[in-house]
């Protein structure tokens, strides 16, 4: 069987992030995942995590703040091991009932077929006004 690329591999991971299927989103990663969301600390799902466990944790945590309303990609470069997804999405704040829209770039690192990094960029000062107080 041939080995998937890396970018099925993180095509693979956003397809089982979208099915709500945690147990397989955590199949996708390595052990050791380095996993990055930029912005302000006041918002939930911001920071550095390390390892499944970490990761298990936000994962369990997006859906208690986010109801995804669209998400889309526009494109998916692969370079060596590297993997850079753009897009946009719209998401409401379940805390605050606002709806949030912004273009994002997802930047994975794949080693033995898993994601070893990720980081998510986003515009985190929309994002953070959008949990402030109505």
């Amino acid at each position: 069987m041939k080995k998937p690329t890396p970018a099925q591999v993180v095509q693979h991971y956003l397809d089982t992030f979208f099915a709500k299927d945690v147990e397989r989103t955590l199949d996708c990663l390595t052990d050791d995942v380095v996993w990055k969301v930029q912005g302000a600390a006041e918002v939930p799902t911001i920071g550095l995590r390390q390892g499944k466990d970490a990761v298990r944790a936000w994962l369990a945590a997006f859906p208690q703040h986010f109801k995804p309303l669209a998400f889309r990609i526009d494109r998916m470069f692969e370079n060596g091991q590297q993997v850079v997804v753009t897009g946009d999405f719209t998401h409401q704040i379940l805390s605050t009932g606002r709806t949030f829209s912004s273009d994002f770039a997802a930047v994975c690192t794949v080693r033995d077929g898993k994601i070893s990094a990720y980081a998510f960029l986003e515009d985190s000062y929309a994002l953070w006004q959008s949990f402030q107080p109505v």
